[in-house]
């Protein structure tokens, strides 16, 4: 109990995660007004939805940072496998959930999970043990594809085939860690002409084969195509306004959401823009009323309108802060887990920041990826949550070392202070004796 009282680790993250904390309930609750009216319930309800999500984030990352970090090295492997059991569970059709027309959760004993999040941290987890085990071997292209490539990669087409988006999250963060532990550049540089080759490949045989044949896709072959054509269309629309949606490659509920999507974006454009330096003020948005996921995937404009370029600029500097924090928790790290798992979840969360940053103010195509830690609560905010404490949970592991590290090195210190005053006072009683005599 006192270690739960006596919380260790980077204060500055600590208070990170407070304050993303109070923006989530701020933001939520100003932001939630077209979600309360869909859903037929008042914003206050809204409120104490999201500051339950909140306090149960806080339990997951209690959770973690008190599992010490052998206990993170000894099931790593269990828990990647465990990932994808629930990744094989979404093409079983009694375990499926369908969100925003994809299926990205299961179902088991009557809750839903958002399979893609847990996935995420196995894979990270993965890698550490990978790299701690087999890091000097990975030279080998052989080998590197056996044990990095191959796993990696078999998670990344599971989810593309309902989230394309995620597994192109999912491989960016795995490259960002494997260039960041200096793993043979050579090797990386194959496997991206290989991804780039493969999904070229994939993208043609979607167009000589399944574009505009519904009833082509539903085949098990063609399932695996379900998200191609979104992505196409979700590109048109940002890199070219004037080009209308192909209407025969997308049904027309996937076409009816990218529209309803590419008016979000036009709302969140308006939002921001509106917002000026210093914002409109809490409780003051516009946009909310026609902004459907201001409390989600456009949480951040709608913090720029209601706190203006200041606002917006603070959240941004909340994950530079915490992500040079955690480069520097690295460079203290000795073991090569330590520093595998503190880079992949720290670059986790800041990529995904930055990512849902971008799609906000317009500079990169929608992805429907969520603010980490400020966004609605659900099964992502609770697995971020998990993240931080993993994280933390390290740097208590970091703390202790060093102390025992200081305490040898004062003990040596000590030691050898306690040698040369005996010497000194051997030394000056024979000097006396020689005197005397």
């Amino acid at each position: 109990m006192k270690e739960f009282w006596k919380l260790k680790g980077d204060k500055v993250i600590w208070i990170i995660v407070v304050l993303f904390a109070m923006i989530s309930i701020v933001a939520v609750f100003s932001s939630s007004s077209f979600l309360a009216s869909s859903r037929g319930i008042s914003k206050v309800a809204i409120f104490w939805e999201q500051t339950k999500s909140v306090l149960l984030g806080f339990v997951a990352l209690m959770i973690c940072y008190l599992i010490p970090l052998r206990a993170y090295r000894f099931f790593s492997f269990a828990i990647f496998g465990l990932s994808l059991l629930m990744l094989l569970l979404l093409f079983v059709p009694g375990f499926q959930v369908k969100i925003n027309g994809a299926i990205r959760g299961i179902r088991i004993f009557g809750k839903t999970f958002q399979v893609f999040e847990f996935a995420k941290i196995g894979v990270i987890l993965y890698l550490a043990k990978a790299l701690e085990l087999w890091g000097d071997s990975l030279d080998d292209f052989k080998q590197f594809a056996l044990k990095i490539l191959l796993p990696v990669g078999a998670v990344c087409m599971m989810i593309m085939v309902n989230s394309f988006s995620s597994a192109l999250l999912i491989a960016i963060i795995c490259f960002l860690v494997l260039f960041f532990m200096d793993v043979n550049f050579k090797n990386l540089a194959i496997t991206v002409g290989i991804v780039a080759a493969a999904v070229l490949l994939m993208f043609s045989i979607y167009h000589l084969f399944y574009a505009g044949k519904p009833e082509r896709q539903q085949s098990a072959i063609g399932k695996i195509f379900n998200r191609f054509g979104t992505v196409e269309s979700r590109l048109t629309a940002h890199f070219d306004k004037e080009d209308e949606i192909n209407m025969d490659e997308l049904s027309a509920a996937e076409l009816e959401r990218l529209k309803d999507k590419d008016r979000q974006s036009e709302n969140a454009k308006v939002a921001i823009s509106e917002g000026g330096i210093f914002g409109k003020g809490p409780g003051k948005s516009t946009q909310r009323y026609s902004l459907s996921m201001a409390f989600s995937d456009f949480i951040y404009a709608f913090i720029v309108e209601e706190y203006g370029l200041l606002g917006g600029v603070f959240v941004l500097l909340l994950y530079l802060i915490f992500l040079f924090r955690c480069i520097r928790l690295c460079q203290r790290c000795k073991a090569t887990y330590s520093s595998v798992l503190i880079v992949g979840l720290s670059f986790l969360i800041a990529t995904q920041a930055f990512l849902h940053i971008l799609v906000n103010v317009r500079l990169f195509p929608i992805t429907g990826h969520t603010l980490p830690l400020i966004s609605h609560g659900g099964t992502a905010y609770l697995v971020l949550c998990g993240a931080f404490g993993m994280i933390l949970s390290v740097n208590r592991q970091l703390d202790k070392q060093d102390a025992r590290d200081r305490a040898e090195r004062e003990a040596q210190a000590a030691s050898l202070t306690d040698s040369y005053n005996s010497d000194t006072t051997s030394s000056t009683h024979e000097i006396t004796y020689s005197t005397n005599e």
